[in-house]
């Protein structure tokens, strides 16, 4: 046949390959010769032709044109050893590719070889394969229609556990979220009111330190003095107002040791109603209950 290989030689395109190769090598050959003859030639001719000069040079100038003539020397070798090792590959490239496209043409004859014999078994196989592969692309598309049926079933579950889910965190978020504004809010309502109750506690007391000196000058003015009545004593006592000063109640909390001028000090409460207590809202609601104290020195008039 035209592609069948010859029994004895090569074949005409083989050869033609070869002679092709071989030529391609010798262009490469005469060309790396030709530069290296090029490389050598051309300093010695431009050396011959300069004038001789009887220059006396020295010694460091002798050893620098002897390194760059060693140098130049060494790089021809390296180029020469380099072309050298590329015509070596390139022969190796050429003997592999041949053994190669012999064994391919040797396996191309195999091949067609037994095409022949496996022809019949091939059609009788083509035959069983293919009512093979109908059965089972049926099965399989069965078995894809059921697996899909699964795999939507089991994504919209999916889905529907992911949105329960995600609707629940939404709302323990909100409810977080809520009960922290709420937090907030109940501490920033606290801490008002605190500071709120501090204020007034604050101008109570300042008002308190105004008032004491005035309500124990008009009890003073109420008193009457026991005879029995020493200094270095003193009586506490609790007195209830109403929202003008009027007293409701005066009653010793923690006695002096003397009843009689216990009992002097909460008769004057009495006679001094209404007891002089500022008006303003906020604060006339603390001195509803006072608890003074009352010394005999404090009421000497």
């Amino acid at each position: 046949m035209r592609n069948q290989p010859r029994r004895f030689g090569l074949t005409t395109k083989s050869f033609v390959y070869a002679l092709g190769i071989h030529a391609l090598i010798g262009a490469l050959l005469l060309v790396s010769f030709n530069f290296d003859l090029g490389k050598v030639i051309a300093p010695s001719v431009k050396q011959e032709v300069q004038p001789v000069q009887a220059t006396v040079v020295a010694e460091a100038d002798v050893q620098k044109q002897l390194e760059a003539i060693e140098a130049r020397e060494n790089k021809k070798k390296l180029e020469q050893q380099q072309a050298e090792k590329r015509l070596k590959d390139l022969l190796e490239q050429t003997k592999q590719a041949e053994k190669k496209r012999k064994e391919e043409e040797k396996r191309l004859a195999k091949i067609k070889e037994e095409k022949k014999k496996k022809a019949e078994e091939k059609k009788k196989a083509e035959a069983l394969a293919k009512k093979n592969a109908e059965e089972k692309k049926k099965k399989e598309e069965l078995a894809k229609a059921k697996k899909e049926k699964e795999r939507l079933a089991k994504a919209k579950k999916e889905e529907e556990r992911k949105r329960k889910e995600a609707e629940k965190k939404k709302q323990a978020e909100l409810a977080r979220k809520k009960k922290a504004a709420e937090e907030k809010r109940r501490k920033e309502l606290a801490l008002q009111k605190r500071l709120e109750e501090e204020r007034q506690q604050a101008a109570f007391n300042s008002l308190l330190a105004q008032y004491t000196p005035i309500i124990r000058q008009k009890v003073s003015r109420n008193w009457n003095q026991p005879a029995s009545t020493q200094r270095g004593i003193a009586a506490q006592v609790v007195v209830k107002l109403t929202a003008t000063g009027e007293v409701i109640s005066a009653r010793v909390s923690r006695s002096s040791g003397n009843s009689v001028f216990d009992r002097s000090v909460e008769n004057a409460v009495y006679k001094a109603s209404p007891l002089p207590i500022p008006q303003e809202r906020g604060i006339n609601e603390k001195f509803r209950n006072l608890n003074l104290t009352f010394r005999p020195e404090d009421l000497f008039s």
